[in-house]
């Protein structure tokens, strides 16, 4: 019985090993972290669980993620669950309640593929490039 766990953690390690090696030799490759751009408005039910999931997407999969959120004018825990997130997670809160707030963005970063995610229409999450 032994033997067998005793293989089984073996295979376990080496396969961990493996990944390590192979994923670590992509990191060489140095690409330019996706921008995402969330839109957002009274979403508190759904904003850590996409913000997290983007995250952690992003990590499996060896991508670097920043993501900007755009609150205009929640008027429930939108913006307190957002500015906790934003401690652990490169996330940046813009608070603007004008309707070209999405265009001074994409403005400023005219030379990034920058992906704009409107929380409210739920067409717009398969835009997201890790979820």
């Amino acid at each position: 019985m032994w033997i067998g766990l005793l293989c089984i953690l073996g295979c376990y390690g080496v396969s961990i090993i493996m990944l390590h090696l192979l994923f670590g030799s992509r990191k060489g490759n140095a690409k330019k972290p996706a921008s995402i751009l969330l839109v957002t408005k009274n979403n508190q039910n759904q904003i850590e669980w996409i913000i997290r999931s983007l995250f952690f997407f992003s990590r499996v999969k060896g991508s670097h993620v920043t993501a900007t959120v755009i609150d205009e004018g929640s008027s429930d825990d939108t913006r307190a669950i957002i500015e906790r997130l934003s401690q652990t997670y490169s996330l940046e809160l813009r608070v603007q309640s004008d309707y070209d707030a999405v265009d001074r963005f994409l403005s400023q970063h005219d030379e990034d593929p920058v992906v704009i995610v409107h929380l409210s229409n739920r067409e717009d999450f398969v835009k997201v490039p890790v979820i």
